[in-house]
Order: structure tokens, then sequence, then C-alpha cells
């Protein structure tokens, strides 16, 4: 992009396969590769063969396939319509090798926390 710095130009790719490495990595860039499906399970199974886990994101007017896509994707973060799924009161972490725990909310407290259980029988 013109000007000074360093920036790569919000780009979609499409006709992927799904060995391709912008299918296969965290890009952490503005790259949004478009891939068609048949199924849901299709979509879901695809979406969850990766070994990452950090956000995922659906775009469906569908409440059914909206519930679906909420349970079934094994991601830290779920968006359903949107991409903000970042805010400072709720969660914010990954799974799988997009990280470990969450930190933020109540949730991201709890690892400095040391839960203690006492049960206690009167004699």
């Amino acid at each position: 992009m013109p000007g000074p710095g360093c920036f790569f130009k919000p780009t979609v790719i499409t006709g992927l396969p799904d060995a391709a490495l912008a299918m296969c990595e965290e890009t952490f860039g503005p790259i949004a590769p478009i891939v068609p499906f048949d199924t849901l399970e299709e979509a879901l199974q695809r979406a969850n063969s990766l070994p990452y886990g950090l956000a995922a994101y659906a775009f469906t007017s569908s409440p059914k396939t909206a519930a679906a896509v909420s349970s079934q994707l094994q991601s830290g973060m779920v968006g359903i319509n949107h991409f903000a799924v970042s805010i400072a009161e709720a969660p914010f972490g990954g799974i799988r090798e997009s990280g470990y725990g969450s930190e933020g909310g109540i949730e991201g407290l709890e690892a400095y926390l040391n839960t203690k259980f006492v049960t206690h029988l009167s004699v």
C-alpha cells in the first residue's frame, strides 16, 4: 500500500485447496480465504481439523445453524454475524495451539485464585 511503513492490503482469496497455507495456518493478517462447502457438517469438520482455535466466525440468518456452529466449532471465541469477539469484560483466549486458558472477565481471574473445598461434620 502507498505510504510509509509495511502494510499488506486486505485480500480475499478463492479457489484454495485445504492444504494451502492460508487454510492451515493462523495468518494474523488481512486475508480472507473463501472456500465453498456443501453441508454444515463438512464446514465444521474442515474448521475443526486444524490444530488452532483462537477465534472462529460464521455468518447465517438461520438460528438453528447459529446454534450448531456456536456449540460445535472448537474455538476459544466464536462470532456469529460479526467480527467483534473481544470486549474487556469477557474472557479472551484460544484452545489447542492457539492458547491455554483465558484472560479477561471472571475466567481470567480464576488463574490467580486458590479454590478450596471444605466439608465439616459436627460431632
